[in-house]
């Protein structure tokens, strides 16, 4: 923390500079008030004195009480001078009162501001400042409220992305090692049977591997892009075919809808792929056997919004707002045994914002889900 003088609060500063300007203002008002006033005091003089030699000497001190015109004038300046010197003064420390006022309403939310950034640093992120009245230091407390939310935000997402992290490895990792224990102490035999099941939990670990990867490189801004016009309808059907064996071992109807005149749209195709995998995958994922799935391309006024509706159990409302959140499971009773990582959603929202595009998600409880992302049309 640094040390700061006494001239290097602000509170001194600001009483200072009030201080300083009342302190000019005065002078200068008494400045031109006393040289405007001496002026016509002095012409006042000499139009008396010019009287007096018309009118005579005695009669003219008489009726100033005895006293010259020059006794009058200096007594008369000497009480301006007094009354000038009382009014600068007075108004110095009326405006270093003032002064002190209106710093403690500048200064006191500052420090408060000042004193919960500090406790933020030291890692308390639930610190908050009150908020009173409106107008720029109220700004800066909605502004630091604010960033103390999302700090405290990011450090929950990131404690529990370490902890969905260690638990996604933990459990490929330990059935791994229990088999292959159990196949050198001779309790499970080396056979195709056992080692296509190690090999699916390689595969699982690999996959997750694979994506944590992608997500990282894609929030970092580091995944690499290839945009060009790309024919969506043509990257749909190749994408549902390589879904048809899934599909029909789950008895899902799985279907295409898309206008023949669709124009191309400005995306890495390759990328996009991916996303429509990551959502068919989601899809079948939460669909009943002989249930459906619409995968359908609409035009815009500005891009293609591509949907994919399942008939599900759908979303409560309380889920949507993280349903693209890495690791967030609707139902995480699931995870093992559906085989998903919790990272295909979060992994489609990436892709789809790095190309310039929006993601969104709608569901009805019983009916099921659609996901749905919009992509801009080639340049002409």
């Amino acid at each position: 923390m640094v040390k700061l003088g006494i001239f290097d609060r602000l509170s001194v500063r600001l009483t200072a500079a009030f201080l300083l300007a009342a302190i000019l203002g005065v002078a200068l008002v008494a400045v031109l008030a006393y040289r405007s006033t001496s002026s016509e005091f002095s012409a006042f003089i000499q139009h008396m004195e010019a009287m007096e030699r018309m009118m005579g000497h005695g009669m003219m001190r008489g009726m100033m009480g005895g006293q010259t015109f020059a006794q009058a004038e200096r007594e008369f300046l000497d009480n301006l001078g007094r009354t000038l010197w009382i009014a600068g003064l007075s108004g110095a420390a009326l405006a270093m009162f003032l002064g002190y006022l209106f710093t403690r309403q500048i200064v006191a939310p500052l420090s408060k501001v000042s004193h919960a950034a500090r406790r933020v640093a030291q890692g308390d992120l639930g610190q908050r400042v009150e908020i009173h009245g409106s107008g720029e230091l109220a700004e800066l407390g909605e502004s630091f409220n604010l960033m103390a939310a999302t700090l405290s935000r990011d450090q929950e997402l990131r404690q529990n992305m370490v902890a969905d992290i260690a638990h996604e490895l933990r459990t490929p990792l330990s059935i791994l090692q229990g088999n292959v224990e159990a196949m050198l102490d001779g309790v499970m035999e080396a056979n195709a049977e056992n080692l296509t099941l190690l090999h699916q939990e390689i595969v699982l670990l690999a996959r997750l591997i694979e994506d944590l990867r992608t997500l990282s490189l894609a929030e970092a801004g580091q995944l690499r892009f290839q945009p060009q016009a790309t024919d969506l309808k043509e990257v749909s059907r190749q994408v549902i075919d390589g879904f048809q064996a899934q599909m029909a071992a789950k008895k899902v109807n799985l279907r295409l809808e898309a206008p023949d005149d669709l124009p191309q749209a400005w995306v890495d195709p390759e990328r996009i792929a991916q996303v429509m995998r990551n959502l068919l995958s989601n899809a079948l994922r939460y669909t009943p056997e002989s249930g459906d799935i619409t995968v359908r391309l609409t035009p815009g006024s500005d891009g293609i919004t591509v949907s994919v509706t399942d008939t599900g159990a759908g979303i409560a409302p309380k889920d949507l707002p993280y349903i693209f959140d890495r690791f967030y499971r609707v139902d995480r009773s699931r995870t093992r045994s559906t085989g998903g990582s919790g990272l295909g959603l979060a992994i489609v929202k990436q892709l789809v914002e790095a190309q310039g595009g929006r993601v969104w998600a709608e569901s009805t409880p019983g009916k099921g889900s659609t996901f749905a992302f919009h992509v801009p049309y080639s340049p002409k």
